[in-house]
């Protein structure tokens, strides 16, 4: 089977910071950035769409050296609001399906892409260092593939296309020509879906298949958005794995002085901030794109969602908020104790001190 016209989109989203303040990229960049809403082909209700809208940078044509061998990308990067960039290289395929399987394993996990994805992200952070709110030093990274068809040498069906369901497995799964067992053949192609009877969206937690001969985007637009929620997850679920981490640390030190009134005041202050910053941020992400009136996005969302485990990823995170809530909480009656404490040795020593003026030569 060959494909006549495709696609191959690597996608590497990258926490930056907690916020970037797109409505002031015209003012930066001296021209009005392009927002990028979702662009739909299907019957759908106009309130399907970003809010508010990420901006598009496109950078044209790039040629990278990958394994020897010279290819042109197309570049383009997205500016979310929530302080995510997103980076796509995007590079035409006709060919074999079959050949796609070698393909998705040389791109899969490629240091090459992530570095030079990883040039685009410095250099559009300089350029509106400006605007960026809580910078984040150590980038959290998530990258991700999807094998767009838009046509095959032949009409094909969803159902006839399924039919080469090993073949599609193992590009979806990146590990070359492998036998798989057919558990994980069946596990890789289970999250398939069709609006039409000729295209077909099979999602994996590794690489996306989307079979559309109308090229639309608005199925690579979610596939994308849930790649980046799962990004913010993790991002989230490691910030309060290490605020965690201190906050323990300062529940079980050694008694502090009785002369510093707030000892633990510090880690509270710092407590608070982090479950403000991780609520907000949970809910700029989570209202950032709603699908509420397209059943078919919603069901292409949930299968993403499914195979990334976002669901997982959530619980931990609320989890980990509730821990945070609890040291926050002993801390906070650390603090009313020793100040307690403080109090009660001051009265102590005023009663001390007066009966001690009350027996001096010359008093009574």
């Amino acid at each position: 089977m060959k494909i006549k016209e495709g696609n191959i989109l690597i996608y590497y989203t990258f926490d930056v910071a907690s916020e970037i303040q797109v409505e002031k990229l015209e003012k930066v960049m001296g021209k009005k950035p392009v927002e990028s809403q979702i662009e739909c082909t299907k019957v759908t209700p106009k309130y399907i769409k970003y809010n508010p809208a990420p901006y598009l940078l496109k950078f044209g044509k790039k040629q990278l050296e990958l394994d020897g061998k010279k290819l042109e990308f197309d570049v383009a990067a997205k500016l979310f609001e929530f302080g995510v960039v997103s980076i796509r290289f995007t590079i035409p395929y006709s060919g074999n399906l079959e050949d796609l399987e070698e393909i998705s394993k040389d791109f899969s996990d490629n240091l090459a892409l992530e570095k030079e994805a990883t040039k685009y992200v410095d250099r559009i952070k300089k350029e509106i260092s400006d605007l960026v709110v809580k910078p984040i030093d150590q980038h959290f990274i998530e990258d991700y593939m999807v094998f767009q068809v838009k046509e095959f040498d032949k009409p094909i069906s969803a159902k006839d296309l399924l039919k080469e369901k090993t073949t599609l497995a193992r590009i979806l799964r990146s590990e070359g020509k492998v036998d798989l067992s057919l558990e994980e053949i069946e596990r890789t192609i289970n999250s398939n879906l069709s609006y039409f009877q000729d295209d077909l969206v099979i999602v994996d937690w590794n690489a996306a298949f989307v079979y559309d001969p109308k090229a639309s985007w608005d199925t690579l637009e979610v596939l994308e958005y849930a790649n980046i929620e799962l990004l913010e997850l993790r991002a989230y679920d490691t910030i309060l794995d290490k605020e965690i981490d201190v906050a323990y640390d300062a529940s079980i030190a050694k008694r502090i002085p009785l002369l510093i009134l707030s000892p633990y005041s510090s880690s509270i202050r710092r407590l608070e901030e982090t479950k403000l910053d991780v609520m907000q941020l949970t809910e700029k992400v989570e209202n950032a794109l709603k699908l509420v009136g397209d059943q078919y996005l919603a069901n292409v969302y949930n299968a993403a969602r499914d195979a990334f485990f976002l669901d997982e990823w959530k619980i931990s995170v609320r989890k980990k908020l509730d821990i945070v809530d609890s040291f926050y909480s002993t801390l906070y009656n650390k603090v009313q104790t020793e100040r307690m404490v403080v109090l009660e040795t001051l009265i102590v020593f005023l009663i001390v001190f007066e009966i001690i003026i009350a027996f001096l030569p010359g008093k009574g």
